[in-house]
């Protein structure tokens, strides 16, 4: 027995030793290790936080109540849960990371008071095992609550809340959290009229504050980065999973938890399924892969899309479709500012696309007959963009007009199917996406990030 176990180990070392020098071979892998770009800071600023519960309760009317609670823990498998995200609402009015949690904001003579139910301070196996929670005391010294209380507690207190008879209507956003919705509805007292808190909330997240911007920046950098490496992984015979991989590094080592979204690296047919993210296929010579990416710095999101050739060279066909978008791009840049609307930029980037495919014959037909009939969305299926913040999709203005400090993810783009008879034949796949992450200023816009290139010499330059 003693000697098979010997033969066994001698196996296994061997056959991890041979495993571990084809993995590493720094001749056989194009990556190098990278430096990181800056020391991980958070974005969540006291002041800030209290100045947003202000906001809020002014705008709301003076006997209501806001009860705003976070998600909780989902099983994902076994005894395995999924990773615990806050809820953006009550991140932006709190600061709190923590499941389990509660708060309540009422106006208290000019002020407005901050009542958190969060998660007892752990001890003995629960300490040793899940470790410390920021607790009662870290909720009112940290994060500024007025009194804190802990989350069982909650049922007991709103009841009291209610019982007083100040409160005629209550703002909430229990469609986050069905345990606290269950609980307040069970709480015995008179429920009053119920409002969602989320329409209002949504309308003060439009407008970024300077630390929003800040770390919506260092998102940005973080991706373009991620690109820059990505690039080097791309060739015929990679697979998708492989970039993701890289990507997924260059987000971690710069102090990102998590992404935004499921990264996308559609590659081949997968160019032309917009929110594909199996990342599964060999990349081969003569396709597009299409790349949507975006870290998430300190709770805040960022969007870059690129689309490459995966040998390296864009064809004719594709050469010609990716300049359409380049055009697109470059004029919605241009015209965005604040005053101007997003439809106007929508149908801007929509005009130049189709004018351009016309023009060059990929498709046939008489423009406005095009956008009349609604044809035009067989090859730009999708809108203009979307505003970014703590959400990739964040709130958009009501009236969707351009202010200063609003941050939006513009993306034009040409999607040309496979059997499309509407699409000349040679041009089926040769499609394209190119989007960044863009701040309004004061009299125009400003591209966020280290500026990973979006001219087609620049991009074939990088893959040699």
């Amino acid at each position: 027995m003693r000697i098979k176990k010997i033969v066994l180990g001698s196996l296994l070392v061997f056959a991890c030793t041979y495993c571990t020098e084809q993995i590493v071979n720094p001749i056989e892998s194009p990556f190098q290790y990278p430096e990181k770009l800056s020391l991980y800071e958070s974005s969540y600023d006291y002041n800030t936080a209290r100045q947003r519960r202000i906001e809020l309760i002014n705008s709301i009317p003076n006997d209501a109540i806001v009860v705003i609670t976070t998600n909780g823990l989902y099983l994902r498998n076994g005894d395995v849960d999924y990773e615990f995200r806050a809820a953006s609402n009550f991140y932006y009015l709190t600061g709190f990371e923590e499941p389990n949690s509660i708060a309540v904001l009422r106006k208290n003579a000019s002020a407005v008071e901050l009542i958190m139910f969060v998660e007892k301070e752990r001890f003995g196996t629960n300490l040793n095992w899940l470790g410390q929670v920021s607790g009662i005391n870290g909720a009112k010294e940290k994060y500024g609550a007025d009194s804190a209380y802990a989350y069982e507690d909650f049922q007991k207190l709103i009841r009291f809340y209610l019982n007083t008879g100040k409160y005629k209507s209550v703002y909430a956003n229990f469609a986050v959290n069905a345990e606290v919705s269950d609980s307040f509805y069970k709480c015995g007292a008179v429920i009053p009229q119920v409002f969602f808190i989320d329409a209002v909330v949504n309308q003060l997240r439009v407008i970024k504050s300077a630390n929003e911007i800040n770390a919506i920046r260092k998102s940005v950098n973080v991706s373009h980065q991620a690109f820059f490496e990505a690039v080097k992984m791309i060739k015929p015979g990679k697979y998708e999973y492989e970039v993701e991989a890289v990507m997924d590094l260059i987000s971690k080592l710069n102090g990102c938890k998590r992404l935004a979204f499921p990264a996308i690296i559609a590659s081949g047919k997968n160019v032309n399924t917009i929110h594909y993210d199996l990342n599964n296929t060999q990349m081969q010579s003569g396709d597009l892969v299409m790349i949507d990416f975006g870290a998430e710095y300190s709770y805040y999101a960022s969007d870059v899309t690129r689309t490459f050739p995966v040998n390296g060279k864009f064809s004719s066909e594709q050469n010609t479709v990716y300049n359409i978008v380049l055009e697109a791009y470059k004029a919605v840049i241009q015209a965005a500012k604040p005053g101007v609307s997003y439809n106007y930029l929508y149908s801007l980037s929509r005009d130049i696309i189709l004018s351009k495919m016309l023009e060059k014959g990929i498709i046939t037909g008489n423009k406005q007959d095009i956008i009349n009939t609604g044809r035009y969305r067989n090859y730009i299926p999708a809108g203009l963009g979307h505003c970014v913040g703590l959400d990739v999709h964040d709130p958009s203005p009501a009236d969707y007009i351009l202010k200063e400090n609003m941050i939006y993810a513009f993306e034009p783009h040409i999607y040309l199917y496979e059997g499309d008879n509407t699409v000349k034949q040679n041009y089926w796949k040769a499609s394209a996406r190119i989007e960044d992450t863009v701040l309004i200023t004061a009299n125009g816009c400003e591209v966020l990030g280290n500026k990973f290139p979006v001219e087609i010499g620049d991009i074939e330059k990088l893959m040699k």
